[in-house]
């Protein structure tokens, strides 16, 4: 397993922040890289930070702005979506990544016709795992979605059938769980041979508000008890908001913690 420290907090021009991060780590820490492709500028950006982001262990997580896995093929959403996924499949494939992560939506379900939006991004993401073994790079589905927003396609127990009969590998995000009231534990025992790694953060139980780990109403204390016995070989993947970038004290002691695992 390895800790990664998300660049989700920080601008295009900024995200190299995490290395100091990981480097005062001593090799016990890598970096997800939350792509920006929308942005004007950012490949070139990303394309600069090569050599430091090759000293480390890194993953991707897929395209989330201007990104819809549940848009219909030949729409302009799809082809821009399935392009900025193209594109950090080949970023992710020149660092030797470890997967990337899929969102079956990031679109309000509220009103839709929800079964076809299911039927569409599942298959979509066959298309975009089909792409993926081209780089050689496993990709890994993530419980996306928030009640409080609209966006949760999939309830507790539809996700866990859905990762059950398609044998995902899977990421969850346990400030989605939170924010959805999920039984976070029960979810963890009945995928964890599937479990490749969690985005670890927390919330006030209604909002995605990406805060500190001990910042909310999840228990990661026992999230952490759970893990050790349920899923110890999984990454743990700090993504943490904008709003916690510059408390860098703060996020230090929550990476020391982390590491305080004792298997680690």
């Amino acid at each position: 397993m390895s800790i990664l420290i998300s660049t989700n907090m920080y601008p295009q021009n900024d995200f190299s922040r995490v290395f100091s991060y990981a480097e005062e780590m001593e090799g016990r820490a890598g970096v997800e890289i939350f792509p920006l492709f929308h942005q004007p500028g950012y490949e070139e950006t990303l394309k600069s930070f090569l050599p430091g982001l090759k000293k480390f262990p890194v993953s991707f997580h897929g395209p989330y702005y201007q990104a819809e896995h549940s848009a219909a093929p030949g729409t302009e959403e799809y082809c821009r979506t399935m392009e900025m996924f193209r594109k950090t499949l080949e970023y992710c494939a020149v660092l030797s990544g470890r997967y990337v992560v899929f969102h079956h939506n990031n679109c309000s379900v509220i009103g839709a016709d929800r079964p076809e939006l299911i039927r569409i991004s599942c298959e979509n993401y066959y298309k975009a795992e089909e792409m993926s073994r081209t780089y050689g790079i496993p990709v890994v589905v993530e419980n996306a979605g928030v009640s409080a927003y609209g966006t949760m396609m999939f309830d507790q127990k539809e996700f866990i059938n859905l990762c059950r009969k398609e044998n995902y590998q899977v990421l969850i995000d346990i400030g989605h769980a939170n924010a959805n009231g999920w039984n976070l534990r029960q979810v963890m025992e009945e995928l964890k041979d599937q479990i490749t790694a969690y985005h670890v953060h927390n919330n006030d139980g209604i909002h995605d508000g990406h805060q500190r780990i001990l910042n909310g109403t999840l228990n990661f204390e026992q999230f952490l008890t759970d893990f050790r016995e349920l899923t110890p070989e999984a990454d743990l993947v700090v993504e943490y908001g904008a709003d916690v970038a510059d408390d860098e004290a703060g996020i230090r002691s929550d990476l020391k913690k982390i590491a305080q695992i004792p298997f680690l």
